[in-house]
């Protein structure tokens, strides 16, 4: 038996669940950066780790030495009695879970089990499974559900909308129903959200950040923590929010500016401390009197979404939650 999690934070307490078989990760955030069909499993791993390696400041050889062990664990598969996903509902991990089902539909269609919850008896603000004890997460075991032929093809539907350039194809999915797996349909709508916003150029995250700065959290950590409270399923590591923040403190434009000393590196374990406050541009950005991606200028890869320069193709409709083609 293999089991598979999408990051290391249930691993040790599974182990001392006692549940049976091997204890995995696959946890490249899917949900971040570039997707496309790409050609072999090689392909992707260089691409990926190209931009990990860039966004979070880690080596290169050591983020795509990580990539391929998952990917070895991953093949795998092929040889289990049985093969059980441990999920749930938020974007980081639906992003994960189609593209595992995807590969799972080839190397063990029928041997492929899955738990993935919303909440937990006992738990009122359940955020994910790194929060249960291993008495908690023994009790999902038996629980746990053979993936169906249905399961299997919204998963292989969504990876193509998801590689495939088109957010009407993403949103269309997300709002057409997916109860094949009840939570990808809000899952997909929160990353659409990313897209640049037609008031005011920023990703839903990055406009959360800005708001929370401006209402007095004076550091990443502080805003952190303050965006959580507005997220309805929080699915952003402190490590992922903080190299997204740092961009906005980047460029010919910056939204935000160090306080305290100069701009360190989102990596950097003092980041999290660093003194920051909004710009003139940022509270003009903030307020719609102004545009971030006119004043950036930047580009960048959303999914399989080429957002380019100061006029991006696509653009995201906060009040009629839809992406729009200009």
């Amino acid at each position: 038996m293999l089991h598979l999690r999408c990051g290391d934070d249930i691993i040790g307490k599974l182990h001392q669940a006692g549940v049976p078989g091997e204890i995995a990760k696959w946890a490249d955030p899917l949900c971040e950066g570039p997707l496309r069909a790409w050609p072999d499993d090689a392909a992707r791993r260089l691409e990926r780790a190209a931009w990990l390696s860039a966004r979070y400041g880690q080596p290169e050889p050591v983020v795509l030495a990580d990539l391929e062990s998952q990917d070895i664990a991953l093949a795998g598969a092929g040889r289990q009695d049985e093969v059980v996903l441990w999920f749930e509902d938020d974007l980081f991990d639906q992003a994960i879970l189609i593209y595992l089902l995807t590969r799972l539909a080839e190397l063990a269609p029928e041997r492929t089990s899955l738990i993935c919850i919303g909440s937990f008896p006992g738990i009122a603000d359940f955020v994910g499974l790194g929060q249960l004890s291993p008495d908690q997460l023994a009790a999902l075991f038996p629980d746990r559900l053979p993936v169906t032929a249905d399961q299997f093809a919204l998963a292989r539907q969504t990876w193509d909308a998801l590689t495939g350039g088109d957010a009407e194809v993403i949103w269309a999915i997300a709002t057409g129903g997916t109860p094949a797996l009840p939570w990808l349909g809000k899952a997909l709508l929160r990353y659409l959200a990313e897209l640049p916003a037609v008031r005011h150029g920023l990703g839903q995250t990055e406009s959360l950040a800005l708001q929370a700065i401006a209402a007095g959290a004076d550091t990443p950590g502080h805003a952190f923590h303050a965006i959580q409270r507005f997220e309805s399923r929080p699915w952003q590591g402190d490590s992922m929010f903080y190299a997204m923040l740092r961009l906005l403190a980047m460029g010919p434009s910056p939204m935000l500016a160090p306080t305290g000393g100069p701009l360190l590196p989102a990596a950097d374990p003092g980041f999290r401390s660093a003194k920051l406050e909004l710009t003139v541009e940022g509270r003009a950005v903030l307020t719609g009197r102004a545009d971030w991606c006119r004043l950036s200028g930047a580009s960048r890869w959303h999914g399989s979404i080429l957002l380019e320069g100061p006029e991006p193709a696509w653009r995201w409709d906060e009040r009629a939650e839809r992406p729009v083609r200009r």
